[in-house]
């Protein structure tokens, strides 16, 4: 009996060979018909540019697509309209990934760093000595708070500081009666105004979108901008703790030692020799950071190697600590070097002179003389619109570019969009998942806390615009 052929007709490699060598010519005929199309100019590749940033926004924001693949693939395809060769597109792309490579691997190793600290105990004895201060004296119960949520924010991540505080707060606002609502603010207004940190996502972010941008450039001349938007948070935190009553004994001993375990997750926080080398070491990384006296990746680098020596001497162990927090490192990584092939195509094909171009014949001049404090004014609303990455590698380069036409620098637009977008506004933007692990961890319902929260987050950003307007970070 004879076997059933899946294939009747034979197929040698002759006949293989002669497919190949024609697929071939086909594919070498439509790229020299692709190399010979002129690439658009003017107006239409400025139009070819924002259908980019409108695919960007809209895959992005309705979760169609996730952000790595969505800011590769918008650009590349953006170009093949624009009729760019393959070749020209590579180019693109390269000087863009090459833009990005320091700021990466700065980010990379800050993570590492302050992930490392943290799980160390560098911030453990100040976290206790507040919750035992907060147990014997409740009205600092909100002024406590913030001063915890600051240290375990420096770390960057706004997850981390709502684990952390919230869990351990929390029964202290139930014993006393004090509303959830008070705690979810405080947190989340505590966190965004931290997330102006150097090291952190959305500054990184601006400092990887803007090719002039660097870290000492851009958070440098905000300083005093920084600390008086702090200053406004623990201000609003004073003015909460007002009608908190004073006049209650505290907790008892085991209460109070519970409230420490579980806050410290069973660490002592003790203040050690190794303790002080720890902080000792932090003061000088963020010293270098900010003096620029080395590249920011250097720093952190250099801080991780003797983080590393300090804390964890075994070989496996150091190993484990760093795959640990691995996937919160290349998560982020991944998007910068995709953020880096966005920037590329815009920027070296000319998409975006020609986009700014177009916004440049709609703002009228009254409003475009003070873009920056337009920018900065409307910055923190607009974290209920854009994602961080939306924002800073679609709309902010568009708006740099502009600014450029009236005689601002890219690097005073970045200073601009920090002061509020995705910084003091990200913890009530239903674009971020740490919203809803605040809200959450807090049982507070959205909605409330949107209401609740956001008067105190604008007040305090345009607190930091108007510092950074009289301190020169922002022009006018």
């Amino acid at each position: 009996m004879h076997r059933r052929q899946l294939f009747p007709l034979s197929i040698d490699n002759n006949q293989i060979l002669i497919f190949l060598v024609k697929y071939y010519q086909k594919v070498i005929l439509i790229i020299d018909v692709m190399d010979a199309v002129m690439p658009l100019s003017g107006t239409a590749l400025g139009l070819v540019g924002y259908a980019v940033i409108a695919l960007v926004l809209l895959l992005v924001i309705w979760k169609q697509l996730y952000v790595i693949p969505t800011l590769i693939i918008a650009p590349i395809a953006g170009a093949l309209i624009a009729g760019f060769s393959l070749e020209q597109i590579g180019s693109f792309t390269e000087s863009g990934l090459q833009g990005v490579v320091g700021i990466v691997a700065m980010f990379a190793f800050a993570v590492w760093y302050f992930s490392l600290m943290r799980e160390y105990g560098l911030f453990d004895p100040l976290v206790k000595r507040v919750i035992q201060g907060v147990a014997n004296r409740p009205a600092m119960l909100t002024v406590g708070t913030v001063i915890i949520a600051m240290m375990t924010h420096l770390d960057g991540s706004g997850a981390t500081t709502m684990l952390i505080t919230i869990p351990a707060m929390i029964p202290l606002y139930d014993a006393l009666d004090v509303d959830r609502k008070i705690l979810a603010a405080l947190v989340g207004l505590t966190a965004g105004t931290m997330n102006m940190v150097p090291w952190g996502g959305v500054v990184v972010r601006g400092v990887s979108a803007i090719d002039p941008a660097t870290i000492a450039n851009v958070y440098n001349p905000m300083i005093p901008a920084h600390l008086a938007g702090l200053a406004m948070v623990l201000g609003i935190s004073y003015r909460f703790s007002l009608s908190i009553r004073d006049d209650v004994s505290g907790f008892e001993q085991t209460q109070r030692q519970q409230l420490v375990n579980k806050a410290l997750d069973g660490r002592e926080g003790e203040i050690d020799w190794k303790w002080g080398i720890n902080a000792v070491l932090t003061v000088l990384v963020i010293g270098a950071l900010i003096s620029g006296i080395t590249s920011p990746a250097v720093a952190f680098m250099l801080g991780l190697v003797a983080a590393l020596v300090i804390n964890v001497r075994d070989y496996d162990q150091q190993k484990e600590v760093l795959e640990k927090y691995a996937a919160d490192v290349m998560t982020y990584v991944g998007i910068l070097f995709a953020a880096g092939v966005l920037i590329g195509v815009l920027q070296e094909s000319k998409m975006i002179e020609q986009m700014a171009r177009i916004l440049l014949m709609i703002i009228p001049d009254t409003l475009g003389n003070f873009l920056p404090v337009v920018l900065g004014i409307i910055a923190m609303p607009a974290s209920l619109l854009f994602s961080p990455d939306a924002f800073y590698f679609g709309v902010l380069p568009v708006v740099a570019e502009t600014g450029t036409q009236f005689g601002f620098s890219q690097v005073a637009m970045v200073r601009a969009a920090i002061v509020g977008q995705m910084t003091v506004g990200f913890p009530i933007s239903p674009l971020t998942g740490a919203t809803f692990l605040l809200i959450g961890l807090a049982e507070v319902e959205l909605g409330e806390h949107i209401r609740f929260t956001f008067p105190y987050m604008w007040i305090t950003s345009l607190v930091i615009l108007a510092v950074g307007i009289l301190t020169g970070g922002i022009p006018i």
